[in-house]
């Protein structure tokens, strides 16, 4: 009875100082995240003191950024970080980082993931992705680190268009299995009408669905992976003497 009394003291202690709101944030997009949608996203978080890392690369999938240094993958349209002092880079030609060492570089309480849409050519494509997803994912967990992934907004062309509900279900489903909160931007976008590629917003646009998903961001309880609350109970067990 003790023990379980002193386990839920810690993360209670534990989750209470995360209301408070992450010390340390991770952003990582594709080009989506390159326009005004991930300028709003990393405003919102780098308000206050709260040290964020944001990052983002155009056309770029989980997989293209679960690689090492040894292997690193490159972008021709569209690289872009803001690091936790402010200073931006935003360039076309990158030689992008790799997620895992992003993760131990800036050691985040929270990580923001929002990445989808360019692996939704086709559902083997799709089925490709999982085990890079949910590396993704795993990785964050591993770091002691919340876990949001974003999906992709309402799409116009084919075949992302198509492929757009299998994507967001199959996302979803690899966020629950492995404490990962998701939030479905398609319930929160509508392709705008006119002429575009069918996959980029405009700036008031892109703008607008940043400021709905930081609404929906607010809305969930956010707290790093209870497991990492553990190995203090345990410790905290040895000096008190309780089973």
């Amino acid at each position: 009875m003790k023990s379980t009394l002193l386990t839920l003291t810690v993360l209670l202690s534990f989750s209470s100082a995360f209301a408070e709101g992450p010390s340390r944030v991770l952003l990582l997009g594709d080009s989506h995240a390159y326009g005004r949608y991930g300028s709003v996203l990393d405003a919102h978080f780098r308000k206050g003191d709260t040290q964020v890392t944001s990052l983002s690369s155009c056309g770029s999938s989980p997989s293209t950024w679960t690689t090492s240094s040894e292997n690193f993958k490159s972008t021709n349209c569209g690289f872009w970080k803001k690091n936790a002092k402010g200073q931006e880079t935003r360039v076309t030609s990158h030689r992008l980082p790799s997620f895992g060492e992003e993760l131990a570089a800036t050691k985040p309480d929270l990580t923001v993931i929002t990445l989808g849409t360019n692996f939704l050519a086709s559902p083997g494509n799709i089925k490709s992705e999982k085990a890079h997803v949910e590396k993704m994912m795993k990785q964050i967990n591993a770091a002691g680190s919340a876990c949001i992934w974003v999906g992709p907004p309402d799409l116009k062309k084919d075949p992302f268009k198509k492929n757009l509900e299998l994507g967001v279900k199959e996302l979803k489903s690899w966020a629950d299995a492995n404490n990962c909160q998701f939030i479905d931007s398609t319930k929160l976008t509508k392709y705008p009408g006119g002429k575009s590629d069918g996959i980029h917003y405009g700036p008031k646009d892109s703008a607008a669905w940043g400021e709905a998903v930081v609404k929906e961001i607010s809305k969930l309880k956010v707290h790093p992976p209870a497991k990492a609350a553990a190995p203090k109970a345990a410790e905290a067990q040895k000096k008190t003497g309780t089973k």
